[in-house]
């Protein structure tokens, strides 16, 4: 940690002397320990070392970045020259604004050291469970590893967070095959701070896994009908809560004017049943930022509470755009409030409908509009599951499917990053052949 905390010291002396009224450095080295199985075989097992340099200056309003992964003195002078160079070329912007300190704390986090050995065992492991319990799975690929870094951020307004880090990481792609027929491809991925649990027992692999091996005979759905949709952790994340961020509440849509929750700051944006909160300090968490980009110390907030728009995802920049509030955080670390219901009894309630696991579609119109296919999902029908269904295209309103929610499972996927249960919607679009 001195060795990288001496470099960030000469990075921003060198920013001061060229003439940068502000300067910040994220200054990092890294260790990843790896193994690979490819075709449910182990194909790879190596240890990869990393370092990164992020400098970013302030010159008459001008902001430059530059990003390189060399340590020498020479490579980290000219990598500051070129991030004056970058700002000089630049247009003046009063809205950039950083952290003033003091502040001076270091953390740390997760499992700093690996237990190669260990990593290895949990990984073979899985690989035995998952042929003992769920035959039919092939493993097209599996990557398990254990990252490990150490991080020094510091700017010239007396600002320096230090952070030691580890985690193990277990990143699944698989599919189902029985003699001729095969399944679409699913992902699960876990992050963990220990292995004293068996990976299959984590996040929602063992259920994900079933899921995909009841895919192998689907059916084409008949026609088109208007109806209630269950959106799994990653259908969900990727139709709803990818919509929220990139559509309605960031810094481009705002300061460009186009999100359609511009004047709902305060108002009713969903079902009171909804809550979305952004938690890097959550024990849920596993490795959490305890920063900003901008230097701000990182807090917790709820983004919906009870179906109201408390907040928007605005860094500081964004927020003197727009004459708004910079957010406590601009993590990934999302937190949807659980339902009382298990998954099941929501499946229960549904006389027609669908459970979409992942979903396929192109970007989403500013309104939230969206279309696309409903990837590895089922028929539900008569409060049951009536068989996995052949691509099947789905479509809707992000901000309709908020007002109109089902039903909120209490079944949670965390996976060492996020917390976020089934959700069913109301009123989509629904069609087959």
């Amino acid at each position: 940690m001195d060795r990288i905390t001496s470099i960030a010291k000469t990075i921003l002396t060198e920013a001061k002397k060229l003439g940068a009224d502000y300067a910040q450095c994220t200054v990092s080295e890294s260790e990843k320990k790896e193994f690979n199985v490819d075709g449910g075989q182990f194909s790879l097992m190596r240890t990869l070392f990393n370092r990164n340099v992020v400098i970013t200056v302030l010159k008459e309003q001008r902001k430059g970045t530059v990003q390189i992964n060399r340590f020498e003195e020479e490579a980290l002078k000219a990598a500051v020259t070129d991030a004056i160079a970058a700002s000089d070329s630049g247009k003046p912007d009063p809205a950039w604004e950083f952290a003033e300190g003091p502040a001076d704390e270091s953390f740390e986090e997760g499992a700093p050291e690996c237990d190669a050995d260990r990593l290895f065992l949990r990984t073979k492991e899985l690989l035995e469970t998952i042929r003992e319990r769920h035959p039919k799975i092939l493993m097209e690929q599996m990557i398990t590893e254990h990252d490990a870094a150490k991080t020094v951020f510091m700017s010239t307004s007396d600002v320096c967070y230090r952070t030691r880090s580890g985690c193990y990481s277990f990143g699944l792609m698989y599919s189902a095959h029985e003699g001729e027929k095969s399944t679409s491809f699913y992902g699960s991925d876990v992050t963990v701070k220990t292995l004293d649990r068996p990976v299959i027992e984590c996040a929602l692999i063992e259920r994900e896994l079933a899921a995909v091996e009841q895919q192998l005979d689907p059916m084409p759905l008949e026609g088109k009908f208007v109806g209630p949709a269950i959106l799994a952790p990653m259908a969900l994340g990727e139709i709803v809560i990818g919509t929220i961020l990139g559509n309605f509440v960031s810094d481009m849509s705002l300061i460009d004017g186009v999100s359609i929750w511009k004047d709902k700051l305060g108002k009713e944006v969903a079902d009171p049943a909804f809550s979305l909160s952004f938690r890097p300090l959550s024990e849920d968490v596993v490795i959490g930022s305890h920063y900003t980009g901008e230097g701000y110390r990182a807090e917790d907030f709820d983004l919906i509470r009870d179906g109201k728009l408390t907040s928007f995802f605005l860094s500081q920049y964004g927020a003197n755009k727009i004459g708004g509030t910079r957010a406590g955080n601009q993590s990934g670390n999302i937190i949807v409030a659980p339902g009382v219901e298990s998954l099941e009894q929501i499946i229960s309630g549904i006389d027609r409908g669908i459970l979409v696991m992942r979903f396929s579609g192109g970007q989403p119109a500013p309104s939230g509009e969206f279309s696309g296919v409903a990837k590895n999902s089922f028929l539900i029908e008569n409060g049951k599951i009536a068989g996995a269904l052949s691509e099947t295209m789905i479509s809707g309103c992000v901000p309709d499917m908020l007002m109109q929610i089902r039903g909120i499972s209490s079944d949670l996927l965390k996976d060492g990053n996020v917390s976020i249960p089934y959700i069913a919607f109301d009123g989509l679009t629904i069609s087959g052949k």
